[in-house]
């Protein structure tokens, strides 16, 4: 699917999926803050409608609407359930590229020598299923990959041989360089 998208000189180095069952939960913290939050409204406005006597009847509305966050810890594994078939990452040797999407194929991409602040994240769930997440920029992340580190390596390797390219071409490099050693060939 992926390789529709690439340019025709573009190689695929590395692609994945987040794991299924961790990316469908989410984080885990929304659930327990969740029913105690829905347990509170279901409280409140159970006693408000014994105490009012059908008053105020935009008052259930209002605990709705309240329940926002109930809402979402219900509806957002359903999203990522039916999101997680077209979840994609893949890195070439050009950039990063992110599919997604529900109703439509959501593509972005980040060109390599562009990714900064590259972190790996490995959580206690993901620690128990030998997953990771990689983390660049303020927002972008590939979620719950399998092998973190050795995605981590290549994507940093890829794209200091991309920079070291642009910076120092094939051609105008000496046979005998004592600077960085890599190996990209265009």
């Amino acid at each position: 699917m992926l390789k529709n998208l690439t340019d025709p000189n573009e190689n695929i180095l590395w692609q994945g999926k987040p794991h299924r069952f961790l990316y469908i939960l989410g984080n885990p913290l929304i659930y327990p803050f969740a029913l105690c939050w829905g347990l509170f409204d279901f409280f409140f406005i159970t006693k408000f409608n014994a105490a009012s006597f059908g008053l105020f009847p935009y008052a259930n509305f209002f605990i709705l609407l309240h329940m926002a966050p109930v809402w979402y810890a219900l509806f957002s594994p359903i999203y990522r359930f039916f999101n997680w078939y077209r979840m994609n990452y893949a890195l070439t040797d050009k950039r990063l590229y992110f599919t997604s999407g529900l109703i439509g194929l959501d593509i972005a991409s980040a060109e390599l020598p562009e990714v900064q602040d590259l972190r790996v994240n490995v959580g206690f769930m993901e620690t128990l299923f030998k997953r990771g997440t990689i983390r660049f920029g303020n927002r972008n992340f590939l979620r719950f990959i399998e092998n973190p580190y050795e995605v981590y390596k290549l994507i940093q390797q890829t794209a200091m041989d991309i920079t070291t390219d642009r910076q120092f071409p094939n051609q105008l490099r000496p046979e005998e360089n004592p600077g960085y050693r890599t190996k990209y060939k265009p």
